[in-house]
């Protein structure tokens, strides 16, 4: 790679903040990645991510996009337990029945967060030019005189003992997330601030681990159970490294799941379909319940402003946070830390901020109009039903049912869900046809209360 500057400093040692120091170590020849926490051992919860405890499923494009950045992990991590599993191992409950899943090539990651974050971790570890400055934050940005550049960093140690110390970089970047302190920074800099776009969902979750027998789980590595329009509770299992399987089950609009295992297994109970039931109900509970909470999509519009201080860029859910349901945040933040990439190996550090995020709206406006889509199909969401939105949201609808007893529709809903296809893909003539015409009588929908079936047994 041609070198694009001497220092990089990346504010953030979660995912997104390693993705860009990968990117980033190989176009600069030193980078620093500032981390607030002490980052954990492989395998280790950590307090500065306290989404770390519940499922995380890395969604195709999104275990593609990593395997550019970090090449060879896709073995690191199945040797280290985690489970990469294709459709037929997806019971996807949505729409009052089960997705008709078959052969696909898209594959899905199952880990815990620290599995995959520590393997990571260790890869970025391993490059001799990055430098961990654990136990500091950030406190603000230096610029030039004209205040048009950023210049670098102020660190203070998290004792906050002595002086603030200035770093200097060519490059900094924000991937903080939900609390950056961007906004504050670049009031405090003369500059205009994002317009701030919010869909409340209110989520509550609950996450529990058990043990897992193959004998009764059958080959499933994933479970999930949409929440239906006007209903307020749903749930995923996910079959994780040591035997286990990891259980969310989730709670919107002011929903939450107990915490106590009788009234776990009970909640999972009253779900729509018992599938998550049949997981926890004779498994083996291990450790106690955590839990969690969500309350809003919020998405900053940087892609608006029309200046923007050079060498800085903000990434990752500083940028657009969404809602964890759907499992789309690392696939995002991946996929930006590649963008960026492109963006300095095309333009260098000329203007980077605006490019970058000129380049990722796409990326970030697919994921939001997603998320939001489905997020306001329940009544109690807030937010602008429009009558485009209602007709897609019925299409979308349709697609779901005929996904049911048809396998290529449902391979095509599961490529968008996955990130692999953009949603347009759904009315492409071929899939849309078989939509209206309400696919082959294939298949049948998931009744009420059935159990986990043995995909073997097919």
């Amino acid at each position: 790679m041609t070198r694009i500057g001497e220092h990089a400093v990346v504010l953030g040692g979660s995912l997104a903040g390693l993705a860009e120091a990968a990117v980033l170590a190989q176009r600069f020849a030193r980078v620093t990645i500032v981390e607030r926490d002490g980052l954990s051992q492989t395998g280790q919860h950590r307090k500065g991510v306290p989404q770390g405890k519940h499922v995380h499923v890395l969604l195709p494009s999104g275990l593609h996009s990593l395997a550019q950045l970090f090449p060879g992990i896709r073995e690191d991590l199945r040797e280290r337990g985690a489970h990469l599993f294709d459709a037929r191992a997806l019971r996807f409950n949505i729409a009052g029945g089960s997705l008709l899943l078959e052969d696909s090539d898209a594959q899905h990651l199952a880990a815990t967060r620290p599995l995959l974050e520590g393997i990571a971790c260790e890869r970025v570890r391993s490059l001799n030019n990055v430098r961990f400055a654990e136990g500091c934050e950030a406190c603000g940005l230096t610029t030039t005189p004209d205040r048009s550049r950023v210049t670098g960093v102020r660190l203070r140690s998290g004792r906050g003992r002595g002086a603030d110390e200035a770093v200097e970089a060519d490059l900094v970047v924000d991937a903080t997330g939900r609390g950056s302190r961007s906004l504050r920074w670049l009031a405090a800099l003369g500059y205009p601030v994002p317009s701030e776009e919010q869909i409340h969902i209110g989520v509550h979750y609950t996450t529990r681990l058990f043990g897992r027998s193959p004998a009764t789980s059958g080959d499933w590595q994933n479970v999930t159970v949409d929440i239906p329009p006007g209903e307020r509770r749903g749930a995923v299992a996910l079959a994780v490294e040591g035997d286990k399987w990891i259980v969310t089950l989730v709670g919107i609009l002011g929903e939450r799941p107990p915490t106590d295992l009788g009234g776990f297994v009970e909640y999972a109970r009253t779900l729509w379909t018992r599938d998550v039931h049949a997981v926890v109900a004779d498994a083996e509970a291990i450790g106690e319940a955590s839990t969690g909470a969500f309350p809003a999509n919020v998405r900053r519009r940087y892609d608006r402003l029309r200046r923007f201080p050079g060498r800085y860029v903000v990434t990752g859910d500083a940028a657009c946070s969404l809602n964890p349901v759907y499992a789309q945040g690392m696939s995002v933040a991946f996929a930006e830390a590649l963008t960026l990439a492109q963006v300095l190996d095309r333009h260098g550090l000329d203007r980077v901020g605006p490019r970058f995020f000129r380049q990722t709206k796409r990326i970030t406006e697919v994921a939001w109009s997603m998320a939001t889509g489905a997020d306001l199909a329940h009544p109690g969401v807030d937010g602008p039903r429009t009558a485009r939105w209602r007709l897609l949201n019925a299409y979308i609808g349709r697609v779901f049912g005929v996904g049911h007893r048809d396998p290529v529709v449902a391979e095509a809903a599961l490529k968008v869900l996955g990130m692999v296809s953009p949603p347009q893909h759904l009315m492409h003539p071929r899939i849309a046809w078989r939509v209206l015409r309400g696919g082959r009588e294939r298949g049948r929908p998931v009744p009420d209360g059935a159990a986990v079936p043995d995909p073997s047994a097919r």
